[in-house]
């Protein structure tokens, strides 16, 4: 039958199995999509109705009118099948599951009217308790025109009891499930608000509460509704303090700011939920940070979140600063002071710490004036990656800074690192915790998970990231770029008056990997009619201290190094500050160095600043404090420009979509191992698994001396040091030797029995260069690729190069470029060149075979896979699945 109902209210009664028959199909009612609605998903009830995330599928369908707010549920977004709760039973014990397969067909938008349809595909009884079973449902939704915009399919995984109900247990959803995509908010109500509630309000100078409301009214341009909260009530000025978020007397507020105790957190937050807030900044520390208590209650807060549409920033945050228009959502008592001093710097800033953020934004101090800064906290929600994103489309940003302490959703913060590089803006990254007791500080600081080092290394080189050490690197290499942009900066001329700082400049210039440039004749002629006889017109050049006394003269010998077409940069190191002298010097560079086109690097090498100094800042060439600095700024700078040509027009890696090749049970040994390798196209040596000294003597015969004995056995990974595998076995003899030797070892290192299953008699392959090609499952960044040096001296070696898959052949010829064992494979002094190209097609071989096997599989190794002469392929000896 089909009988038009509110699809609502029939499921939040009672819902009995023999109520339900196979093909009967309900349609609901048509409802309006309005500004703060929620689509249903599919017609479920009860809170599952507001799980849903923002403006999703925004990347493939660009709206011309704005988007329904919160269109999308989770299961939709995403696009894949996904188990989660949504039968509650009467007593509330437990929860069946169901799995779900949606997919999204069309946009909606506001104003659309939608409906949804219901059909039931299969019913099965259970055998065990008549009167309930499994049941197979559809449901679509389509729009005013008949369109489908979404469908879904799900079945009960338990079954469906007399009496169950259709709710949603929200609190059972992981947090995972609810960033699993990499759409991003468009922070409009974020950025430029038009109201504003601040939840802690207080007329007590001094107080965070008073000096967040000050930050607002008095510190920023902003000329919206403001509303203050106190229990106590009160005036701040012509502002009244209401006395609960009920009294506010608004129906929709943009941003709240919270500063509240974190055991009222979540009751406020429902509060702001009932008023429409929009945007939720939780200054309030105390949460995930301290342990499992905290952790359950993020979780809460990110349901409600979840369940509202509110989005949360923090919470254990310093907020948010705008320096352009000024606007401070923020309990800093420096805020007031922020850009005051200097001209701001197009540069953009997003830190999870409120220490070292600030520490960054008082760089103004020193020339360097971030106009927008997010502290993003415990990154509950929204995390540094939405504001990364952000940044990379806000057209008065050019550069992109970010502290890390860890990343949560690694795939986002690629989508946004690719956000930063399609919009031509460099993004500098300083990761925290790559040590283990750094790690360990990184998780207690703000419970992130600080990640594999190694890997955030591998990740952020491959998607452009210039990765700095610390504060003044992260400064100087943002100052320098926001100076001269992205160039090649590798032929250095250094420019000074001490003949001693010319030679430590020389020696630094070296250690960087960059060169000294050879000047061109003309260049040393042009200096040579202003410099006295006895300087040094090479490179260094050394004025000496003439140059002290005639200011004039470091002018003039300037120019003609900023016109060498050979000079990348000129460095000018300072070595002291002789008052008025070094004033006059830098004053008269400076008026040469303005119109050039080329990079000047003053390097400030005294401990007494003073007119000079300040002189270099305010005309907005903020020197840098050490030799070693000015070097490593000017290596990342040419890093990124070289990286920036490499990829200039090149797309994205797709994602790989492979069919599953491995529906039975996973390989157990070395055996199972290699049989599923050479399925994917990768061979394994002539070998055969024996179970008796005889037999292993038989076919190593068969094989040809000389061979190699290595033991079958589950889970058994590395056998040499278990005494697992013999090499160079020339004989039966020895062959029959080794056998009992091995299996004595087994024993001896107490495998069990039933693990072993026999032994591998093995050819040989004495003529190649052993490599590992190893791809594992990074707990952040998921499938991670690990190419270079192989065999039993890995470890020692340490000659392993890293990308983030997916990768294109181009990218793994460059990874594979930056080890020290591709040399190897070159042609060297009569050696043959090895077969580099199929060493590259047993790689893409081996990552489509582990991208196929999908989630189960956590590891696969190939170690050695031996490189033969040109033309002759790869072998692989050794492979491990888990």
């Amino acid at each position: 039958m089909s009988t038009p109902f509110d699809l609502n209210e029939h499921l939040s009664r009672r819902l009995y199995f023999d109520d339900i028959d196979e093909g009967q199909s309900w349609i609901s009612p048509r409802r309006t999509v309005t500004e703060a609605d929620v689509v249903q998903f599919a017609g479920l009830s009860g809170d599952f109705n507001a799980l849903h995330t923002d403006a999703v599928y925004a990347q493939e369908h660009p709206f011309g009118q704005r988007a329904a707010h919160g269109m999308l549920t989770l299961a939709i977004a995403s696009g894949l099948t996904t188990r989660m709760p949504v039968y509650r039973l009467m007593d509330g014990a437990r929860y069946a599951l169901v799995e779900l397969r949606c997919q999204w067909r069309k946009p909606v938008f506001i104003g659309d009217t939608i409906h949804v349809e219901l059909r039931i595909g299969k019913k099965t009884e259970s055998l065990k308790r008549p009167g309930t079973g499994r049941v197979l449902m559809h449901r679509i939704i389509k729009n005013q025109h008949g369109e489908v915009v979404a469908d879904t399919e799900w079945t009960t995984h338990d079954d469906m009891q007399e009496g169950g109900r259709m709710s949603a247990g929200i609190s059972q959803l992981k947090v995972d499930q609810l960033k699993s995509n990499t759409a991003f908010d468009s922070l409009a109500g974020l950025i430029k608000p038009r109201s504003v509630m601040i939840v802690g309000a207080s007329t007590t100078a001094g107080t965070l509460g008073h000096t967040t409301v000050q930050n607002l009214i008095e510190h920023s341009d902003f000329d919206g509704d403001v509303f203050l909260v106190n229990p106590r009530g009160g005036q701040w000025q012509d502002l009244p303090l209401y006395r609960s978020i009920d009294d506010v007397p608004a129906q929709k507020i943009d941003v709240a700011l919270l500063l509240v105790p974190a055991d009222s957190a979540l009751a406020t937050l429902e509060a702001c939920a009932a008023k429409a807030v929009r945007y939720a900044i939780v200054f309030t520390g105390g949460f995930a940070e301290l342990g499992e208590t905290g952790r359950q209650a993020e979780q809460q807060m990110l349901a409600l979140a979840a369940r509202t549409g509110m989005r949360l920033y923090g919470p254990n945050c310093a907020g948010m600063t705008i320096l352009s228009p000024r606007l401070g959502l923020t309990f800093s008592t420096e805020f007031r002071n922020d850009g005051r001093n200097n001209k701001l710097s197009r540069i953009g800033l997003v830190t999870q710490g409120g220490g070292l953020g600030r520490s960054l934004m008082q760089g103004n101090e020193r020339g360097v004036c971030f106009s927008r800064w997010f502290s993003t906290g415990n990154e509950l929600d929204l995390d540094n990656a939405d504001f990364i994103q952000w940044l990379a489309q806000d057209p008065g940003t050019d550069i992109i800074c970010t502290v890390i302490e860890g990343i949560k959703d690694g795939e986002r913060f690629v989508a946004a690192a690719q956000a930063a590089s399609r919009a031509g803006k460099p993004l500098i990254a300083l990761k925290v915790g790559r040590s283990d007791f750094g790690k360990k500080a990184a998780q207690s600081h703000t419970a992130s998970l600080a990640g594999d080092d190694v890997v955030n290394d591998a990740v952020f080189s491959q998607y452009g990231v210039i990765r700095v050490d610390d504060l003044d690197e992260m400064l100087d290499v943002a100052s320098l770029l926001s100076r001269v942009g992205v160039q090649g900066l590798k032929r250095l001329c250094v420019y000074s008056s001490s003949g001693g700082a010319g030679v430590l400049s020389a020696d630094k210039v070296g250690e960087a990997g960059l060169t000294m440039a050879s000047l061109d004749e003309s260049t040393v002629a042009e200096m040579a009619k202003h410099a006295p006889s006895y300087a040094a017109l090479t490179n260094p050049v050394d004025l000496t201290t003439k140059a002290l006394v005639d200011p004039q003269l470091a002018s003039k010998c300037l120019l003609p190094l900023f016109n060498d077409p050979g000079v990348d940069a000129v460095l000018y190191p300072i070595t002291s500050n002789y008052a008025a002298s070094t004033e006059g010097m830098v004053r008269n560079m400076l008026e040469v160095a303005r119109q050039a086109r080329k990079a000047f690097v003053p390097v400030w090498m005294s401990s007494r600043r003073g007119q000079a100094h300040d002189l270099l800042v305010a005309e907005g060439f903020a020197p840098v404090y050490s030799l070693r600095n000015a070097m490593q700024a000017l290596k990342r700078i040419n890093w990124y420009a070289e990286w920036t040509e490499r990829n200039d027009g090149r797309r994205d890696a797709p994602a790989d979509s492979h069919e599953k090749a491995c529906a039975g049970p996973l390989p157990c040994n070395e055996t199972q191992a290699k049989a599923l390798i050479m399925q994917s196209g990768v061979r394994s040596p002539k070998e055969l698994q024996v179970h008796t000294a005889d037999e292993a003597a038989m076919q190593a015969k068969a094989i040809g001396f000389p061979v190699a004995l290595k033991i079958v056995a589950d889970g058994v990974l590395h056998k040499s040091e278990i005494g697992g595998v013999q090499l160079n076995l020339w004989d039966e003899a020895q062959v029959r030797q080794a056998f009992e030797q091995i299996m004595a070892a087994a024993c001896a290192h107490n495998v069990p029995d039933n693990n072993i299953r026999g032994v591998l008699v093995s050819e040989m392959i004495t003529d190649g260069v052993e490599m590992l090609v190893g791809i594992h499952r990074d707990a952040v960044f998921g499938p991670i690729l690990s190419i270079g040096a192989g065999g039993v001296w890995v470890e020692v070696e340490a000659d392993v190069a890293r990308c983030r898959l997916p990768a294109d052949r181009a990218l793994l010829d460059g990874i594979l470029d930056s080890t020290r064992v591709a040399r190897r494979l070159a042609s060297h002094r009569g050696l043959p060149a090895r077969d580099r190209s199929a060493l590259l097609d047993a790689t893409q071989h081996l990552v489509a075979l582990f991208l196929s096997l999908g989630d189960r599989v956590q590891s696969l190794e190939v170690n050695p896979l031996v490189v033969l002469n040109n033309g002759h392929g790869v072998v692989a000896l050794d492979a491990v699945i888990e």
